[in-house]
């Protein structure tokens, strides 16, 4: 498959055909017969608010893109009602056709806000979360699928991350009750594919390829158990794979093969997913440079967060030495500068769990705070500090917020320095990535996404492409790949400077 001087695409499994009217690399679903670009649009996060959204997908389907992922629970269904709504479209005006398009949903996660009153049949992960791959849910799914969809048919259905169930609070299961509801599953399937509202199916899992994961599922374990019959029905698994993550082709400990080869030599199509947000130590970075979320300069974006952190230490020293009483439970509410000025350091170093402890826990936390101020104000008799308090409470909200603004993106600037460092590196490795990038949104995603397609034991690689500019990106890399010539040490000496990023 490989040789010492370097990659190709092998003609058996990747080869350049029409699709639509665009020619674009493209690979073969054995089981199928399907051919698919080797780049897909993936369905996380496409809603109807964002009417870019709806744009970016029909761009990536005139220009060839013929596989669209997605799932039950993206965005509550809106992201299935999306993809339904420009897909029907595509076809009415015959940009394309429904046999010439690919489209994936999965079932798993329970759309459910508050879990308590379901049943023992469903894991509850928590009081928000839930997941079930019962057949009653898998049938229930399935039909709500389609609905949304506006389709008859499901060419691929996924169980989605059916390891999850092993975290269940409500019930103990076991690597074996798994195993067996997996099992179960994939026997209802069978029928699905026999009533003809599927194609086939398979399983999307983040543990499949970690074989020292705790919640690792074996794919050969899943697979030798299936008849014959069930087999011809089995053809893709979806699994991470990036830069970082790349468990997939690497052979796992106590394993005679990677799991894609393992996929490879049972005519099993592999999709890879994630290829631009990495889990890399602990957090996510996504792999991009490029600078159009941040307007501001460098040394704009440090005097924000300078002169932030200096005017809510003011307003806070104002609250506690003039304006409120000490020893009430509310007066040592409000230490806010303190806390992100001990802890900048570390929140610049990842602007992913950043924004989302800022947006999520310290900016409700702050709301409820004041909210509680505010009552307290409307309710006590403060006399003249009333007015002084009330508008304390407006000024003290307006510059979190602002300084929320700024910390978000001093971590994205850092971010950015960092994937800048990881650009370069990989054009020096192997040059044949460096192009001209100024034509490129993003020119470390494209890089990223012609080195995933460099393994072209990978069927195909799903990507977000919620925005236009995102999908121009992975057309140039789709366009590129086809050209492409990394050798083995390349690939390897990539790999090994991300390790170090």
């Amino acid at each position: 498959m490989f040789s010492k001087q370097g990659i190709k695409f092998p003609r058996f499994f990747v080869q350049l055909r029409k699709i639509s009217s665009i020619s674009v690399p493209t690979s073969t679903i054995i089981k199928t017969g399907q051919i698919v670009s080797r780049l897909g649009f993936g369905g996380y996060r496409i809603n109807w608010n964002d009417d870019g959204h709806k744009a970016a997908l029909e761009k990536a389907i005139k220009n060839g893109i013929n596989v669209i992922d997605t799932s039950a629970h993206f965005e509550f269904g809106e992201s299935e009602e999306v993809i339904g709504k420009v897909l029907n479209n595509a076809i009415k005006d015959r940009t394309a056709t429904r046999e010439g398009m690919v489209v994936i949903s999965k079932a798993g996660y329970v759309n459910i806000t508050d879990t308590t009153h379901l049943d023992d049949s469903f894991a509850k992960i928590n009081d928000r979360s839930a997941h079930s791959i019962s057949p009653d849910f898998l049938n229930k799914q399935i039909s709500e699928s389609l609905s949304r969809l506006n389709l008859e048919k499901l060419d691929i259905f996924m169980l989605n991350n059916p390891e999850r169930i092993l975290q269940a609070k409500n019930k103990h299961l076991s690597i074996s009750n798994l195993y067996d509801d997996i099992e179960k599953a994939l026997d209802y399937l069978d029928k699905e594919v026999t009533k003809g509202r599927i194609g086939g199916y398979g399983i999307c899992s983040s543990s499949m390829a970690i074989s020292i994961a705790a919640d690792h599922i074996s794919l050969p374990k899943i697979y030798d158990k299936l008849s014959n019959s069930s087999k011809k029905n089995f053809i893709a698994v979806q699994t991470p794979f990036n830069l970082f993550e790349r468990d997939l082709i690497q052979k796992g400990v106590g394993q005679t093969c990677s799991l894609a080869e393992y996929a490879k030599s049972n005519d099993i199509f592999v999709f890879t997913n994630r290829p631009l947000h990495a889990m890399t130590g602990g957090t996510i970075r996504k792999l991009a440079n490029n600078r159009d979320s941040n307007d501001l300069s460098e040394h704009q974006i440090a005097n924000n967060l300078s002169n932030g952190l200096q005017r809510l230490d003011q307003l806070e020293s104002e609250f506690s030495n003039e304006l409120f009483p000490s020893g009430h439970p509310l007066s040592t509410k409000f230490i806010w500068s303190q806390i992100f000025s001990q802890n900048l350091s570390r929140l610049s170093q990842n602007h992913f769990a950043t924004k989302y402890y800022l947006e999520k826990q310290a900016k409700p936390a702050i709301t409820k705070d004041l909210e509680c101020l505010y009552d307290h104000v409307k309710n006590a008799a403060l006399n003249e500090k009333k007015s002084r308090l009330q508008s304390w409470i407006i000024d003290y909200q307006m510059e979190t917020q602002s300084l929320i603004d700024s910390m978000v993106s001093y971590a994205l600037l850092n971010v950015l320095h960092s994937n800048d460092e990881l650009d370069s590196i990989i054009s020096y490795l192997a040059p044949s990535l460096y192009s001209e990038t100024a034509q490129y949104h993003s020119p470390l995603s494209v890089k990223a996404l012609r080195i995933n397609l460099a393994n072209q034991i990978i069927g195909c690689v799903l990507v977000g492409m919620r925005k236009p500019v995102y999908v121009q990106d992975s057309l140039s890399a789709l366009e590129l790949s086809d050209e492409d010539y990394l050798t083995i040490e390349a690939l390897n000496d990539i790999y090994a400077s991300s390790s170090f990023q």
